[in-house]
């Protein structure tokens, strides 16, 4: 017991940000952009009102048309920006700007400890009402952009009827990609497909350093339980698969994260890291089998 603590003491324990490194870099990307999405319609920075037909940028009102051309704008932005990050190292975007790809990661780890076969029906009713207050919010996030929100109940209004019919058509997506988490990223998702069947470049890869093997992890296995989108992050980029290859990959880094909260606490060199030329490796490593020592 006396060795134990001795080695534990002796060992110098990583800081927060040496072990959710990339997990701290997302989030504070992801809030940026939610922050960005509602402050730029609130200030009227760029705004729509269809409701009462009028629009603002730079806080002047303008016609609706006018206002039309900064979100179009907006649009195409998003969509080359979309492409270029793709040409660059993959599927960025949804790992590190897409709004909808944060809500679906935070949706997902609530869904694991309140939707599961061993939940009780109380829990899994409890994610039912928690998923459609996040789908609700989510809508209102985007639709704060084309309208007064207050029309939705104001029925006296022209545009309540059409309004409604609109969001009531939109949650019903909505609320299944929230409801199911993550996995509307790695089946349904149509940017994510489209970054998929389109040319793309990975000049960082996540894999396991090369001077380790599989059987070095034991029965750890962290880094595939942690995946956002259940790859196994060690040989993922060896596999040419459209859904359990690189193509699949939100280059996220969590597995490089996870490795290092495993490891590092034991005084232990992480075996995930990042790589630009991908190390050889057998057949039996990319095949996931472990050698037996």
């Amino acid at each position: 017991m006396s060795t134990q603590v001795e080695t534990s003491q002796s060992c110098p324990q990583p800081s927060f940000f040496e072990t959710h490194k990339f997990t701290v870099l997302r989030n504070t990307v992801y809030i940026t952009v939610i922050l960005l999405l509602i402050l730029i319609p609130q200030l009227k920075i760029a705004k729509i009102d269809l409701a009462h037909d009028e629009a603002w940028i730079l806080g002047e009102r303008v016609s609706v048309e006018d206002g039309l051309m900064p979100v179009i704008f907006a649009l195409g932005f998003f969509a080359i920006l979309v492409i270029v990050l793709n040409l660059v190292n993959g599927r960025v975007f949804c790992g590190w700007i897409c709004p909808g790809g944060w809500v679906a990661e935070i949706q997902d780890k609530i869904r694991r400890k309140m939707f599961t076969p061993r939940s009780k029906t109380p829990s899994k009713l409890g994610y039912y009402f928690v998923s459609l207050v996040v789908a609700v919010l989510f809508l209102a996030l985007f639709f704060n952009w084309i309208t007064d929100l207050r029309v939705f109940f104001y029925y006296t209004n022209p545009m309540f009827s059409w309004m409604w019919v609109a969001f009531l058509s939109a949650f019903v997506v909505v609320y299944f990609e929230v409801f199911i988490g993550k996995r509307w990223c790695r089946t349904f998702c149509p940017t994510g497909i489209y970054q998929k069947i389109t040319p793309y470049y990975h000049k960082f890869k996540t894999t396991m350093a090369p001077q380790y093997d599989l059987s070095d992890c034991g029965s750890c296995k962290e880094c595939i339980k942690n995946c956002p989108m259940a790859l196994d992050p060690r040989r993922m980029a060896y596999i040419n698969d459209f859904y359990k290859g690189i193509q699949a990959c939100i280059v996220c880094g969590e597995c490089v994260d996870t490795c290092r909260q495993v490891r590092l606490p034991q005084c232990k060199e992480p075996l995930m890291t990042w790589v630009q030329e991908l190390p050889e490796r057998d057949p039996d490593f990319i095949a996931g089998k472990v050698k037996k020592s």
